[in-house]
């Protein structure tokens, strides 16, 4: 008869099995961390930010070498933040290390053996190495290099900037132009876009001769964007050939940037510098028919052209006379508008969502557009914006804001295209349900003033509009709306365009010759000279006025309601 195993026996056995599989176990866990640590470090690539090396100070204000790793990191974050949305944005690692497993005793932990695994192909972060030196009159200087690229160097500053922000930003830019550059050219473009601004201001007055002389120096000082073209240069050199897709692209937003800046100088000047865009960006699009960027850079390209051509008709004399420059300019706008609808009409109609609602967008904004000019032909007026009384513009009106709420359906609406749909529902008569997308735009974008201006604007023509007996209380809104405008969003004036109109409007209420005679006396009173103060200027005296015309509008209505109490 066989021996039975004994209990002892029964249970060794027992915790003999345990110990197996807890041992396996254990090893299958330890195989599934390092292959997640070293998808992660593959999914990451990137740039690795080693701490900065720190030289030749003990002064107390100097950065720890961490901390320098860190400004670095954020100034290369805030770069890579500058370029288009659908752009690969790189990881940066700036030496804050995560939770990490290593066994006490042993020289690598897993999330460095996971990096030298990474490394043995090739697919290691780059790792971007600096040194900063405060010299002996306070200012810094600083060399980079990308390690194992001995051509990746740079010294900062260049440019003669050399605080510390300053710094790190030149050591960030310096990193990116070598990694990406293109992104390093989209974030020195809006760079310089900012010095490239109203190119013929001042020149009033001057001989012919000494003006073009001035325009000529002021274009080359303030818009060549010399840096941007010089990272332009790196793209087209890069072994990433899918970088030069982007080349026409950023060549287009430099046309873009000189067309604003030529405002001054004359329609011919502006609609070269869009053409100039247009055909860049055409170049673009047709090797990227499937990007949303490039199809709404170009979209906008040629909406501004027919807007800016539209724009130069509302102050020109009606003529029915076909050659006229008054009609000419009405039939170009026209057919910018409808080339641009075509060259919609030609995109792949299998896409993205994201693109299906730019394309529902824009196609509703061209109708908006092509609405403002039936409406100038037919009122033989550039100054409507409202459409109560034509059945067949409310028609198409209704159209293009049904594009927008299609649109709104798969991907919400930025604060621009909330403008642009409020615009439509403006028109349209919808004065509540345009005020609501503008406050949605206002949310999104304290910093844009157009949507709380169109709010104004908005009211005002709900006033006008009334065709019964005057409602004080949407006068009131309507001027309290303004006053908010002025004090809290607006950028100071001189008001051109919307100064006329108020005036118009409380003229029509019986108020105007006082809110003339407030201004009147606002103006000679001398401005404080204080340039943060003087800056309001213009905007001082308006909101004064209108404060003024609010006040003596609720009075007249107090006044009233009493003469009615006691004539009953």
């Amino acid at each position: 008869m066989p021996d039975t195993p004994t209990r002892f026996e029964r249970v060794a056995n027992w915790f003999d099995g345990l110990r197996k599989v807890l041992v396996a176990t254990g090893v299958g866990a330890i195989v599934v961390i390092v292959l997640a640590a070293i998808v992660r470090e593959l999914a990451m690539g990137g740039i690795a930010i080693d701490p900065v090396v720190v030289k030749a100070t003990d002064a107390p204000d100097v950065p720890t070498p961490d901390l320098a790793a860190q400004q670095i990191a954020r100034q290369i974050d805030r770069i890579q933040r500058s370029g288009v949305q659908e752009w690969r944005r790189l990881h940066v690692d700036d030496g804050v290390r995560p939770v990490d497993l290593q066994i006490p005793g042993a020289p690598l932990s897993v999330r460095n053996a996971a990096r030298e695994v990474v490394a043995l192909f090739g697919l290691a972060p780059v790792t971007l190495r600096s040194a900063l030196t405060r010299r002996g009159d306070g200012k810094y200087a600083a060399v980079m290099s990308l390690a194992g690229d001995h051509g990746s160097m740079a010294n900062c500053p260049t440019e003669g900037d050399d605080t510390l922000d300053a710094i790190y930003e030149c050591i960030a830019v310096s990193a990116i132009a070598f990694i990406d550059p293109k992104t390093a050219a989209s974030y020195m473009f809006k760079r310089e876009q900012a010095d490239c601004k109203e190119l013929d201001a001042g020149l009033a007055g001057m001989p012919d001769l000494h003006r073009e002389q001035q325009r000529i120096s002021n274009r080359r000082d303030h818009c060549s964007f010399r840096e941007t073209q010089k990272l332009i240069s790196k793209m087209m050199g890069s072994s990433n050939k899918a970088d030069l897709h982007w080349v026409p692209y950023i060549f287009g937003q430099i046309h873009m940037a000189r067309a604003k800046a030529l405002v001054g100088a004359g329609l011919q000047q502006q609609l070269s510098e869009i053409d100039q865009a247009i055909g860049r960006f055409h170049d673009s699009q047709r090797q990227m028919q499937d990007s949303p960027t490039a199809i709404a850079v170009l979209m906008k390209a040629f909406l501004l052209k027919g807007i800016i051509i539209h724009q130069t008709t509302p102050t020109m004399e009606w003529v029915d006379d076909p050659n006229s420059l008054l009609q000419k300019r009405l039939d170009i706008a026209d057919k910018t508008f409808a080339e641009a609808a075509e060259q919609l009409q030609q995109l792949p109609k299998a896409r993205s969502p994201s693109l299906d609602a730019l394309v529902s967008r824009l196609e509703g904004l061209l109708i908006y557009r092509q609405w403002m000019i039936d409406a100038h032909r037919r009122t033989k007026s550039g100054r409507i914006t409202v459409a109560m009384d034509d059945k067949a513009e409310l028609a198409e009106l209704e159209k293009a804001a049904a594009k927008y709420a299609a649109a709104e359906d798969k991907v919400p609406a930025s604060a621009i295209e909330l403008l642009d749909w409020g615009n439509i529902l403006r028109a349209s008569g919808k004065f509540e349900e345009a005020n609501v997308k503008y406050r949605r735009a206002v949310d999104l974008d304290p910093s844009n003033a157009d949507p709380a201006l169109n709010i104004v604007i908005t009211y005002i023509d709900r006033f006008e509009r009334n065709s019964g007996t005057p409602d004080a209380g949407h006068l009131l809104v309507a001027l309290g709306s303004l006053s908010d405008y002025l004090a809290w969003l607006s950028d100071g004036g001189p008001y051109t365009s919307l100064l006329p109109k108020v005036q118009q409007l409380l003229t029509g209420v019986g108020h105007g010759p006082a809110f003339e005679e407030c201004l009147s006396t606002m103006r000679k009173t001398q401005p404080l000279s204080e340039a943060k103060i003087g800056k309001w200027k213009d905007a001082a005296p308006f909101k004064f006025c209108v404060d003024g015309a609010v006040d003596r509008i609720i009075k007249e209505g107090i006044q009233s309601a009493d003469v009615t109490k006691a004539s009953r």
